[in-house]
């Protein structure tokens, strides 16, 4: 949740040799599913649903039924972005039926959380919003921080749909509090992504908020490009900001980017980003040699160099506008 998915992958296969080792077969289901949600988030869907397969397997064989309603929740949410929407809602439905037979009402929260924001991209808010403030009942009855926030996030976005914008950016602001607080930088990430897109006053500040915190953590590349060109084509052209953007956008795609579908294209981002960030410095590229000799130049193909820099850069964009506690990552 803190943005170290390398790590986390480590000791989590160093878990599932443990757990393998001792016959801890619950455990391993845990383990498979935990997983399974990052590697989706790092976009091998295939991958990810082949580890909650094991893991349902494990669990039926076992009568896990809290382990089963978790992973279908889990998988659910997957399949729904694949399109699927049918076979994510019997998912959902059957990961609702277990929780509420066993009285768990932090995955039944969780759960109605989820179903709510696809049923409400199928158009039907009035029944998604009922899911969503049932879901928001219980996560603050039950003290769940980090869920209400993600519960916020979502409510923002349809606020924003229905053209309350003082609404979607009370709703925002309340949820990068939250999961500031509860050190949730993934999700934090989306939120403050959310809120630059969406602010009416000053939303540099926000998506200079979001690239500071993706210095510190691993989000997916898609997201990374996607935030980094969005400040990019929000500052004043010539900005000694933009070649800093570009040329951390073309760090993270050669540093992160191996068996990435969709690499090419990002990387053609990036590129894009550093050339059109020289032209409006004076140099004209017309050839991969000449950006190459031009980043050269200006130390943009030296993270050591460029990175501060641009950490430097953001903050002063940012100024007092933080809204989430950034001093746990001051030191990253």
């Amino acid at each position: 949740q803190q943005g170290d998915i390398d790590r986390a992958l480590t000791l989590w296969n160093d878990s599932l040799e443990i757990k393998e080792r001792i016959g801890d077969v619950k455990g391993k289901a845990a383990t498979l599913n935990n997983m399974a949600g990052v590697i989706a988030q790092q976009g091998d869907i295939e991958r990810a649903l082949t580890l909650w397969n094991d893991s349902l397997e494990i669990e039926d064989s076992i009568g896990n039924v809290k382990g089963k309603a978790a992973t279908l929740n889990n998988m659910a949410g997957v399949i729904a972005q694949q399109g699927d929407i049918e076979r994510a809602l019997t998912l959902w439905n059957d990961s609702l039926e277990i929780e509420d037979s066993i009285g768990n009402v932090k995955g039944k929260a969780a759960t109605l959380n989820n179903m709510a924001g696809v049923i409400a991209q199928q158009g039907d808010i009035d029944r998604a919003l009922t899911l969503w403030n049932d879901s928001l009942d219980i996560k603050e009855r039950i003290g769940d921080v980090q869920g209400k926030a993600a519960t916020l996030a979502n409510l923002a976005y349809w606020a924003g749909e229905r053209g309350d914008r003082a609404e979607q950016l009370t709703l925002n602001l309340q949820a990068a509090e939250a999961l500031g607080r509860t050190r949730a930088y993934s999700d934090l990430l989306t939120v403050l992504t959310n809120l630059g897109f969406t602010a009416e006053v000053n939303p540099t500040a926000y998506f200079a908020q979001a690239i500071w915190l993706m210095l510190r953590i691993q989000p997916p590349l898609s997201d990374a490009i996607s935030v980094l060109n969005a400040l990019y084509q929000r500052i004043e052209k010539g900005d000694p900001l933009e070649a800093l953007l570009g040329a951390t956008a073309f760090y993270f795609c050669r540093t992160r980017g191996e068996n990435h579908p969709d690499i090419e294209q990002l990387s053609n981002a990036s590129l894009n980003m550093l050339a059109g960030a020289a032209t409006e410095q004076g140099t004209k590229i017309e050839t991969m040699e000449a950006l190459t000799n031009w980043m050269q130049a200006q130390q943009l193909n030296d993270p050591e160099q460029f990175l501060p820099k641009l950490n430097t850069q953001l903050e002063t964009l940012i100024g007092d506008t933080w809204a989430f506690d950034p001093a746990p990552l001051q030191e990253k």
